[in-house]
């Protein structure tokens, strides 16, 4: 009676397909969907730190400093990318079943570490969520434990079964895998690091709308779809491609829908709040036509100021060319003061919430320019414009009379390729290799046969 209960190792020896029950082809089902869910889940929760580093730093501070354990902020950056890390790649090892024995180990400690401090956070509520997904998808502290409950559960699934279904690639070829995954992640890490996060889940993305948004402006705020009938046949159309009713075409009912701009914010662009002392100037700010532009520092004690120069050259082209510049931080007035002096800065500061700042951009300092109270543009302090551009008007520089567009999917599909066609094309690499392999085992096999006979005769 054959075993119903077959295993794999890690070998690559292990090539040869066993023969299976029943019971253990159900087994292996659940096995390969155990590994998707648990490893999806870990690869996006991964991904989307590794992304914004900064914004998973600015949690686990928040972390620390409810435990009472803000000595070790300093290293929370450095935390961040680890963690995010070893999420990434202990998503895409389960998915893949690579290590067969070593992941799900890996993956029991992390969870029994993760379970039960989400459960504390859960109960003590000491902030409003964990960032477990970045600002890509906000959970509850309860849905969050809730979550982890269910990944911890099939976290042990796999513990006790998932050597029952082979990898997906051999032993040998698990390094590259782990090696290909870093070196992807490390270079998200380093665009955000030297630009912006590669993919924007914060509300303050480019040609957002903050004046629609302050002013309600409902013409802007609020689309429609026109619903319309022809020979019993109904089709929507928005505004700017209405149909022709001489062709039989006639209205039947309009349908208000929210605009892009309500859909991304979901409510956060409120927060965008600035003040002179104690003069809330914000409606100043955005009901400005023409360019705007914004100078943005959490901190300017942390600030960078490697390229302090190059804010205040935009200062003296702002001037000159009559464009409002507003310098924005968290600061007290002390610090701006000390600042000041020691960079030798001739503008004064206006004030906004430190959080607002650390989600309109993660750099420290960055600009920021408004068009008509549209965001059109968002820089670091390193790739502010050179002096040699600030010779015209902004809309004679180019790349600056026209927005920077954001387009989300683009970005998330060119991701996805990036990352996973090097890994199908390993995929296929190793199985025209293996295959060739056989082909040429089996023929050396039955040279040395036929060789074997003619000795023999």
């Amino acid at each position: 009676m054959p075993n119903s209960e077959v295993q794999y190792n890690d070998s690559s020896a292990d090539i040869q397909t066993p023969i299976k029950t029943p019971c253990s082809r159900w087994l292996s089902v659940l096995v390969i969907l155990a590994r998707v869910v648990v490893g999806a889940t870990f690869i996006v929760s991964g991904v989307v730190k590794l992304i914004d580093p900064m914004g998973t730093m600015y949690k686990i501070e928040d972390y620390l400093a409810v435990l009472d354990l803000s000595f070790f902020a300093p290293g929370a950056y450095v935390v961040a990318v680890l963690l995010s890390m070893v999420e990434f790649v202990l998503g895409f090892n389960t998915l893949l079943g690579s290590y067969l024995r070593t992941t799900p180990i890996l993956l029991l400690i992390f969870m029994g570490i993760m379970t039960p401090l989400t459960l504390y956070l859960a109960i003590a509520n000491p902030i409003a969520d964990c960032g477990c997904f970045g600002d890509f998808i906000v959970l509850s502290n309860w849905q969050t434990f809730a979550k982890n409950v269910v990944l911890l559960s099939l976290v042990i699934f796999l513990f006790r079964f998932n050597t029952r279904k082979r990898s997906v690639f051999h032993r040998e070829i698990h390094a590259l895998i782990v090696i290909w995954v870093v070196f992807f992640g490390s270079f998200l890490v380093w665009i955000a690091a030297n630009y912006s996060p590669i993919l924007d889940f914060r509300p303050y993305k480019l040609g957002v709308d903050l004046a629609a948004n302050y002013f309600g402006d409902d013409d802007t705020l609020v689309e429609y779809d026109f619903v319309y009938e022809n020979n019993g046949v109904q089709e929507v159309f928005d505004i700017e491609h209405l149909p022709d009713e001489s062709q039989g075409w006639h209205f039947v009912e309009r349908r208000e829908r929210a605009s892009k701009v309500q859909l991304a914010e979901n409510n956060q662009l409120d927060h965008f709040v600035v003040y002179d002392g104690d003069e809330d100037i914000t409606e100043e700010v955005l009901s400005h036509e023409g360019y705007v532009f914004m100078i943005f520092s959490e901190s300017v004690v942390n600030a960078n100021d490697d390229e302090v120069n190059k804010i205040h050259e935009l200062y003296d082209y702002t001037q000159e060319y009559h464009y409002p510049f507003y310098a924005v931080t968290a600061s007290s007035p002390t610090e701006i003061e000390n600042w000041l002096d020691n960079t030798g800065g001739e503008f004064s500061f206006v004030y906004m919430d430190r959080t607002t700042i650390r989600t309109i951009d993660r750099a420290n300092p960055f600009l920021m320019v408004l068009k008509d109270g549209v965001i059109y543009h968002k820089y670091p302090i390193e790739h502010l414009p050179d002096e040699a551009l600030l010779v015209m008007p902004v809309e004679q520089i180019e790349g600056y009379a026209v927005p920077h567009t954001y387009n989300a999917r683009y970005r998330m599909v060119t991701l996805a390729l990036v990352l996973f066609i090097p890994i199908v094309v390993l995929y296929f690499t190793e199985r025209v290799a293996l295959f060739l392999l056989r082909r040429f085992r089996r023929w050396r096999k039955e040279r040395a046969v036929v060789e074997n006979e003619d000795n023999n005769q």
